[in-house]
C-alpha cells in the first residue's frame, strides 16, 4: 500500500548512499588509505567504521554477512558510499554552505543524551577511535551535505497533474484498503502441550469471566485485571488489523463478528481468548483526490533521487578517484 511519502534529507541520502569522509581526522598515527577523491584521502578506519554499521544492518535483516559474495557487495557499497560523501562534501564546501555551530551542538548533545552517563559516552567514542572534536567534525560535515542536498535538489523538480493522475491509474491497487477490524481480547495463557485438566481449568475461568461481561461487566476493566496478554494494560485493545495478521482461529472468529459482539471462547496455540469487536471498516479504495498529495510527494522524492544520482555520476566522471578495496 502506498503510504505517506514525505521528502526528507535522510531518506534521500540513504537511498543514494552517502557518508561524509574524513571523520577520523583526530586519529593519530599513519593511516591506511582505501580511496582518494580529488586529493582527499578516505582512511581504512573510516571504511571499517562503515563496514561495522553495514554488517549490523545486514545481519538484522536476516542476511549472512559472512558470505563471500555478499561481503564483496557490501564492501563495494560502503566504498561507494564514502566516495559519494567525499564528492558531495567537496561540492557543498565549494557552494559556500555554512552550518550554525548551534545546530552542530544540538546534534552532538542529542547523540550524547543516548548514553546514561559521561563515562559510557566516552567509552563508546574510544571504541570507535573518536574524540568529541571528531564527532563534531562528523556532524558538521553531515549537516553541510544535508543542507547542500536540500538547497539543490529537494522540491526543485516539477510534478505535473498528468503525472499524478497517470501514477494513480497505473497503480490503483496500491490504494486499496483491506477490510479491518478493531478488537479487544482477554487471554488465559495455556501451553500447547498442557494436560487436559489444566486446559479445562483455564476454560472454566474464562467462562466465568464471560458471564460477568455478558451481565454488563466492563470488558476493559476485566481485561486489565484478568488477561495474561500484553494488551491487558490497554484493556485488551489490539487496535485495528486486517486479515492475515492474527492466528487463524482468532481471525476466523473476529471477522465473523459485528461491532459490540463478545465471542464464545476461542482456542489458539497461545491459550483461550475472549474477544470483543469494537469496530469494523469495510474494504475500500482511496480516491484520487485523497491520494493526490501523497502521490505528488512520492513522485517528487523519486525525481529528486534521480537528479541527485545523475549529479553524482557527473561528479564521478569529472573527478580524479583512486580506490584500493581492502581484501581482509
Amino acid at each position: 500500500m502506498l503510504r505517506k511519502f514525505t521528502m526528507t534529507i535522510a531518506a534521500l541520502t540513504f537511498l543514494v548512499g552517502i557518508a561524509a569522509p574524513g571523520w577520523s581526522a583526530s586519529a593519530k598515527g599513519t593511516k591506511m588509505v582505501v580511496a582518494t577523491v580529488n586529493g582527499v584521502e578516505i582512511s581504512r578506519q573510516d571504511f571499517d567504521r562503515e563496514m561495522r554499521t553495514a554488517k549490523k544492518y545486514f545481519t538484522h535483516e536476516g542476511h549472512d554477512a559472512s558470505n563471500d559474495v555478499q561481503l564483496g557487495k557490501m564492501k563495494k557499497a560502503v566504498l561507494d558510499k564514502l566516495v559519494n560523501g567525499a564528492l558531495l562534501s567537496e561540492a557543498s564546501l565549494k557552494s559556500g554552505i555554512k552550518v550554525d555551530q548551534a545546530a552542530i551542538d544540538a546534534e552532538f548533545n542529542g547523540y550524547k543524551a543516548r548514553f546514561p552517563n559521561e563515562k559510557e559516552f566516552k567509552a563508546a567514542l574510544a571504541k570507535l577511535s573518536f574524540d568529541e572534536a571528531g564527532v563534531k567534525e562528523k556532524i558538521a560535515q553531515s549537516l553541510t551535505i544535508e543542507k547542500f542536498i536540500k538547497d539543490k535538489f529537494v522540491g526543485k523538480q516539477k510534478v505535473s497533474e498528468q503525472e499524478v493522475k497517470d501514477y494513480y491509474e497505473n497503480n490503483v491497487s496500491a490504494f486499496a484498503k483491506p477490510e479491518q477490524v478493531r478488537a479487544s481480547h482477554i487471554l488465559i495463557t495455556v501451553k500447547p502441550d498442557a494436560d487436559e485438566v489444566t486446559k479445562k481449568e483455564a476454560r472454566k475461568k474464562l467462562e466465568r469471566i464471560r458471564k460477568k461481561i455478558i451481565a454488563g461487566g466492563d470488558f476493559a476493566a476485566i481485561a486489565k485485571k484478568n488477561s495474561d496478554g500484553p494488551s491487558k494494560t490497554k484493556g485488551g485493545d489490539l487496535g485495528y488489523f486486517s486479515r492475515g495478521q492474527m492466528v487463524k482461529p482468532f481471525e476466523k472468529a473476529v471477522f465473523s463478528m459485528m461491532p459490540g459482539d463478545v465471542s464464545d471462547i476461542v482456542e489458539t496455540q497461545f491459550g483461550f481468548h475472549l474477544i470483543k469487536l469494537t469496530d469494523k471498516k469495510h474494504a475500500e479504495t482511496t480516491s484520487f483526490e485523497e491520494s493526490r498529495q501523497r502521490i505528488e510527494g512520492y513522485l517528487q522524492q523519486t525525481k529528486s533521487q534521480k537528479a541527485l544520482v545523475e549529479y553524482l555520476k557527473s561528479m564521478h566522471d569529472a573527478a580524479k578517484i583512486t580506490t584500493a578495496m581492502p581484501t581482509d
